[in-house]
């Protein structure tokens, strides 16, 4: 399990003040290969320990500003559970979390 924002180029500073504040992962420049997308900058966290204990902790306090990231959170923080519940052990939890993920990075449209 990883944690991602990824955020344009222009935005760097915000994920390493996230970065900082949370004193665990690591900005990276992810060079974007899309026509019509612009170079971004990702904030990534692969610690599980890092996940529950700083992570989640300070999303849920702090919500992501973005309608369609604080959906993704939310969504990862049900993949989480199941984790910790060792549902990802069984082949009725892979499937639950891959319909799960298959919800998640999705645009919104219109007013929250």
């Amino acid at each position: 399990m990883h944690f991602h924002l990824k955020m344009q180029e222009r935005d760097k500073e915000l994920l390493e003040k996230v970065r900082n504040t949370l004193d665990c992962g690591a900005v990276y420049y992810q060079k974007e290969q899309r026509a019509n997308h612009t170079q971004c900058y990702r904030y990534t966290v692969s610690s599980h320990a890092e996940i529950f204990n700083k992570i989640i902790p300070f999303f849920q306090q702090y919500p992501l500003q973005s309608v369609s990231k604080r959906r993704s959170f939310s969504i990862f923080c049900q993949i989480a559970s199941l984790l910790q519940k060792q549902k990802h052990l069984t082949e009725k939890g892979i499937e639950q979390i891959r319909l799960l993920k298959s919800q998640m990075n999705q645009k919104t449209f219109g007013l929250a």
